[in-house]
């Protein structure tokens, strides 16, 4: 069996944020009340509180309004995207030619599968767009078809999106817990892990046995290498508990 302090070690942070707080709850439920009233088990509560609120989730808020930023921007773009493929149908031979002029800029950028794009690359292509039109080789056709608030509504929409995603990722990269953080919820669950061992040496009863094997286990049973690997399998209940670290704003 792969040694408890290796286990620990090799934990990702929301797998050992969990693991902490199953053991505290089977310390809590025990009988053994020198190890429930010990400095070690004291410290492990008090280190395990900290580092779950460090890995906390984004607040819910805070994402609702990242979210609605980015739809009323792909609205915004929509419209202008809209709109100008409308002009393209003029009669008028100057509109329909300007009109062709912007509209290969939309298509280049914001055509086709630009929906199934990731939002980070939403943002990149709005800013090339912008940018491209905002030249001087556009301006008189920008003009002719006088979409310029199109233009500058979608660079607004834009950059204040923008602003919301990053200040919600600042805010995750403040949480994430420093590398003395891991260190100290480390030591203090191996720290607690040895103590219940020890005084299950020193009191052998059935229910300090059962203790230390329940402890045990809620380290285990987050991962369990498979025959020949190392390969982590995460139970049912750990996929509930993960903080993602992808986009997901």
């Amino acid at each position: 069996m792969q040694k408890i302090k290796t286990k620990i070690n090799s934990m990702r942070n929301e797998d050992l944020a969990i693991v902490g707080l199953r053991v505290v709850e089977t310390i809590e439920k025990s009988v053994a009340e020198e190890v429930k009233n010990s400095l070690l088990f004291t410290q492990l509560i008090e280190v395990t509180n900290r580092f779950r609120k460090a890995i906390g989730p984004d607040d819910k808020e805070e994402k609702a309004v990242v979210t609605e930023k980015f739809n009323f921007r792909k609205q915004l773009f929509n419209n202008f995207y809209n709109f100008v493929f409308g002009l393209k149908q003029s009669k008028d031979p100057t509109v329909k030619a300007a009109a062709t002029e912007v509209f290969s800029v939309l298509n280049m950028y914001g055509g086709k599968g630009f929906n199934n794009l990731s939002r980070s690359a939403h943002t990149q292509r709005y800013t090339t767009i912008v940018e491209t039109l905002n030249q001087a080789e556009y301006t008189a056709a920008i003009a002719k078809l006088n979409v310029g608030d199109f233009l500058s509504e979608l660079a607004e929409a834009n950059t204040a999106y923008e602003a919301s995603y990053q200040a919600i990722g600042n805010k995750r990269s403040m949480r994430m817990p420093s590398t003395d953080m891991r260190t100290e919820m480390n030591n203090a669950l191996k720290a607690v892990t040895d103590e219940v061992k020890l005084y299950t040496l020193k009191y052998p009863t059935e229910a300090n046995k059962a203790l230390q094997n329940n402890v045990l286990q809620r380290i285990a049973e987050v991962y369990v290498p498979a025959p020949g690997s190392t390969k982590r399998m995460k139970t049912s209940t750990e996929s509930t508990n993960q903080v993602s670290t992808t986009e997901v704003i």
